[in-house]
């Protein structure tokens, strides 16, 4: 099982598959290789992705590893974010800085400019009106908190943080984004190998990012990305090229097609 990251990995800089990037996962495909994607979008921000390659997927862990999904779109795992998190976290944000609200079918936001670069074809603007306590969400972001003063920052901070122990904040400084504490791309893969039957032993996992850290610790082999950071470097069994220099295709071409 081959499992490719999107953001910085399949993807290069300009967002785009390097053409030889494609013709890797043809090779991997007409190979009898299973490959899987593997990343911390949502389903409504993997699709378009998926699309340009779907005839050489067979999985897709979208939303770090709170939804996993086959090619025929069959649901083999599906979690999201408690509702009285989601309330609460609006009734503290709301006003004082933008949030969104990332689901499988679209991104909820208050505003139409959000931190993420990959939403403009699924965004919505947030309705308070229409706002419900069952809304199915994966993740959450507050961004635009330098609005907030300083002192009111920090207690939000914290009160967001006490609500509730199976939610995980991440440590960014200029915006907060909220994900299961119970999902990650790891716990993704262990469920993803019980259900095709292959040992982890057995993945090979591509990623650039700190989010790729824990499922590099599960599998048999990790190949990080030439443009990750040096912390994630630490996790690698190979160190490949960048996104933007053909890096998924080097280490095929080397190690699997020859």
């Amino acid at each position: 099982m081959f499992v490719f990251d999107i953001d910085g990995t399949l993807l290069s800089s300009q967002e785009e598959i390097l053409p030889n990037t494609l013709l890797s996962l043809q090779k991997l495909n007409e190979s009898g290789h299973p490959v899987a994607l593997c990343t911390g979008r949502t389903w409504a921000c993997t699709e378009p992705i998926f699309k340009q390659i779907s005839p050489w997927v067979d999985y897709i862990i979208c939303g770090n590893g709170s939804h996993i999904r086959s090619s025929n779109q069959t649901i083999i795992y599906d979690n999201n974010l408690p509702p009285h998190f989601i309330k609460q976290f609006i009734e503290l944000v709301a006003g004082l800085a933008d949030f969104l609200i990332a689901t499988n079918r679209m991104v909820i936001s208050t505003s139409n400019f959000t931190p993420y670069n990959d939403v403009s074809h699924c965004i919505r603007l947030f309705d308070f009106s229409l706002f419900h306590t069952q809304i199915h969400a994966k993740n959450l972001l507050a961004y635009n908190i330098e609005q907030i003063p300083s002192c009111d920052r920090k207690e939000i901070r914290a009160r967001l943080e006490g609500i509730d122990p199976t939610i995980k904040l991440s440590p960014t400084s200029n915006f907060w984004e909220v994900l299961s504490g119970t999902d990650n791309k790891a716990l993704a893969l262990r469920r993803l190998s019980i259900h095709a039957g292959i040992p982890l032993e057995q993945f090979t996992a591509f990623g650039d990012n700190h989010n790729d850290i824990e499922m590099f610790k599960v599998v048999g082999k990790s190949v990080v990305m030439g443009n990750a950071p040096s912390k994630v470097m630490e996790y690698a069994h190979y160190i490949t090229k960048s996104n933007n220099q053909d890096g998924i295709y080097d280490y095929l071409n080397k190690y699997v097609f020859n």
